[in-house]
């Protein structure tokens, strides 16, 4: 993905316009976030300067604002299909192509559409419209993402039923966050912006429960990082390619998605293996999909004859893989010591290679409230859920550079809050003159009026205390007060005092970015933001903007005066600069979603793991030799962006030599940012499995060796949403 384009550029006629056309996606993590919206409010940006814009497809879900949204954009009409007895409505594609705008819009990338029209998917109608020379501006959820299906219907229970390769998104010139924390989600579906009331409570209840949006926000935030990272040609390691085992049965399908998410990771390619047996014929289905889902996952797909081990030996070697995945099997008796025979061949004959044992999934989970005829009472729901809802709280908009537009959302928020009768109050604001920001600030009251210190950025702690109202809007986190103090040693005794702060923060005002980014950035601020801060912060959610749509608002003014815009350009607007920033930016709002999260599942009793922020766990015996593993275990969990545990089981009197050891173990794994844990307990595999359930671990890396091989079937047999990694055997000269 390359960052090419920008709103606002000097259009090109359609007639002298050549090549592809630039395709730009809105992603966000659920319905409601506010893709369309994002999308038609750029569409008006782009035609009132001066391009030629319309709407190929825009879903409005019969949503009063987003019909109000589109106003007098040139909206195609849509063709009708019949479709079992019932006329259904789709793209007309070439009223489109024969229009040949600059640029169209299309929604929902990932819909299929009705037999009978050109394509089977939408996206394939995009493909067409992007070789023939027109821009395309688009918005997907990320749960359509075809590798992360399985992921979302793990997570949510609710099946994913249209999909869109991850090719397409690969593929995509831009792509721009549409970011929403799932309390203001969930908040906006109350209001009656998202369903039509009888299905606010069910949605409520089901899709739309905290951890379900929590969950894939998360998704959504890391994959959005891996990408910029991958796009802005960050230094990663050497690829790793993987091969993946199936059967062609029910659950090969995850196997297959989790091969490539990890293959995804690593860099590498990844392979789908089906091994053909005597009764081939009857997985001849399983096979076929099989087929189908590596082609869109673009996966390398074998089909050998033979006996299993045989073959994923043979091919593993035949390509040089660094991974094998296999699943564990559920069957017990014979075709259950099959299986364990298989991983215990694939641990001997390949030594060089990590195996993957991809645990069965537990049968547990957070189940959604099916839908009954004793639905409960809408208008009851509602006041339970105000009733409950946090009256004091700390909302902070992120930016990751100055001119993504935190001061804009904050007063627009601000704003809606009023239109609904809150008493609200704008307690620091700094617009410079920004058209947008002061068009933006509007009618809203501004603490101690337009000549007050407010306006130039500066809280009145005091005066706000006396105003109190039930909103008040903080601009810039890193300002100060009237006392000269730090504004972020005031949010404490705000919030005591029962208001809801809405904040803005921009990324390089953190104390990480600032030490870690030190000159790059420019001049030092004023006051520095200690990255501790985020703690306190109920909701945190990132303004999202592309870093050429950013670099083009420099360009205009929008962001320093002309005069700077150089200097800005040569220091912290440099692209590479500013690409480092916003992959910073989405892994920090990850974390700060994971901690949620997990708080989340602490409370519902959710011990199984959801795959959303790897955690991996590192079995560690006193032995010597260890000091490579651990070091390569913490590299391997930093390169999946996740968390290195690593633990040891007590299971007798430890030697002096021992407890050495483990010392040194110890410190190097706190080096290395990981934590160090020992368990008492004598079977050491019993108490692995709980203490992996207690931490929602979501794979074990264990070394190999036969003394450990019944730990290590045991391990398997137990766990459930736990995956088993099998380091390589590690080489005398290897690089620590």
């Amino acid at each position: 993905m390359t960052d090419t384009i920008a709103a606002g550029a000097m259009p090109v006629p359609a007639t002298t316009k050549v090549g592809r056309g630039l395709l730009r996606v809105f992603l966000g993590a659920t319905p409601g976030s506010g893709k369309t919206f994002a999308m038609l409010r750029e569409a008006h940006d782009r035609r009132s300067q001066g391009e030629d814009v319309v709407v190929g497809f825009v879903e409005t879900h019969g949503r009063k604002l987003t019909e109000q949204a589109i106003g007098s954009l040139e909206v195609i009409p849509r063709i009708e299909v019949e479709y079992h007895g019932k006329l259904m409505e789709e793209m007309d594609l070439d009223t489109v192509l024969g229009r040949h705008p600059q640029v169209v819009l299309v929604d929902e990338l990932a819909h299929t559409n009705v037999p009978g029209v050109r394509h089977t998917k939408r996206y394939e109608d995009v493909e067409e419209i992007l070789k023939a020379g027109i821009d395309v501006v688009t918005t997907v959820n990320v749960q359509h993402l075809e590798s992360v299906k399985d992921l979302a219907e793990h997570i949510t229970g609710i099946p994913v039923r249209e999909t869109l390769p991850d090719r397409v998104l690969d593929n995509a010139d831009e792509i721009q966050f549409i970011d929403i924390s799932p309390e203001a989600l969930r908040k906006r579906m109350r209001h009656g912006n998202i369903y039509a009331p009888e299905k606010i409570d069910t949605a409520l209840a089901n899709f739309f429960r905290p951890g379900n949006l929590a969950a894939l926000r998360e998704i959504a935030l890391r994959l959005v990082a891996q990408t910029v990272g991958r796009a802005r040609g960050a230094i990663r390691p050497a690829p790793q390619s993987v091969l993946v085992g199936v059967s062609g049965s029910k659950s090969s399908g995850t196997l297959i998605r989790r091969a490539s998410r990890l293959a995804r990771r690593f860099g590498g390619f990844c392979t789908v293996l089906v091994v053909l047996g005597r009764h081939a014929e009857e997985t001849e289905p399983g096979r076929a999909k099989s087929k189908e889902l590596a082609e869109l996952l673009q996966c390398g797909f074998i089909e050998r004859e033979g006996r299993v081990t045989d073959v994923v030996v043979a091919v593993a070697q035949e390509l040089g893989v660094q991974h094998v995945v296999v699943g564990e099997s559920s069957h017990p008796g014979v075709r259950g010591r099959l299986h364990r025979g298989l991983i215990d061949r694939l641990i001997t004959e390949l030594p060089d290679v990590s195996v993957h044992v991809v645990a069965r999934p537990a049968l547990h989970r957070e189940v959604p409230i099916a839908a009954s005829d004793q639905r409960p009472d809408s208008d009851m729901l509602l006041r339970a859920l105000h009733a409950s809802a946090i009256r004091s709280g700390l909302r902070v908009y992120l930016g990751y550079a100055r001119g993504c537009g935190t001061t804009v959302a904050m007063l627009d928020e601000a704003s809606r809050r009023r239109q609904r009768g809150t008493d609200v109050v704008v307690a620091a604001v700094k617009t410079d003159g920004r058209n947008r920001c002061e068009a933006a600030l509007g009618g809203l009251e501004v603490l101690g009026g337009p000549t007050s210190p407010a306006r130039a950025g500066i809280v009145d702690v005091e005066a706000l205390l006396q105003r109190n109202p039930e909103v008040a809007c903080l601009d810039d986190l890193a300002g100060g007060d009237t006392q000269g103090r730090p504004i972020t040693e005031s949010v404490p005794r705000l919030l005591r005092a029962g208001m809801m702060l809405i904040a803005t923060l921009h990324l390089t005002d953190l104390r990480s970015t600032v030490e870690g980014m030190g000159a790059m950035l420019g001049t030092r601020p004023e006051h520095v933001v200690d990255d501790a801060f985020l703690d306190q912060v109920t909701e945190l959610e990132i303004v999202d903007i592309t870093p050429s749509l950013l670099d083009e608002r420099l360009r205009r003014g929008e962001i320093v005066p002309a005069s700077q815009a150089a200097r800005a350009r040569a220091q912290a607007f440099r692209p590479e600069v500013l690409a480092s920033l916003r992959e910073l930016a989405f892994r920090i709002l990850a974390e700060h979603t994971d901690r949620r999260l997990v708080a989340y599942m602490r409370e519902r009793g959710i011990e199984a793991p959801w795959e959303v922020k790897p955690r991996v766990m590192l079995c560690v015996p006193p032995r010597p030799g260890m000091e490579d593993v651990i070091a390569s275990t913490a590299g391997l969990a930093a390169r999946l962006d996740g968390k290195m545990t690593a633990v040891t089981v007590r299971d007798r009197k430890r030697s002096e030599q021992e407890m050495q050891l483990l010392g040194a173990y110890a410190s190097l794994t706190h080096q290395a940012d990981g934590a160090f844990v020992t368990l008492y307990e004598r079977d050491p595999a019993s108490a692995l499995t709980r203490y992996a359930r207690k931490i929602l671990a979501t794979e074990i890396v264990v070394t190999r060796g036969r003394g450990r091989r019944g730990t290590l079937r045991k391990l398997i047999r137990l766990l459930t949403d736990v995956d088993v990694h099998v380091l390589p055997t590690p080489h005398k000269d290897a690089p620590a």
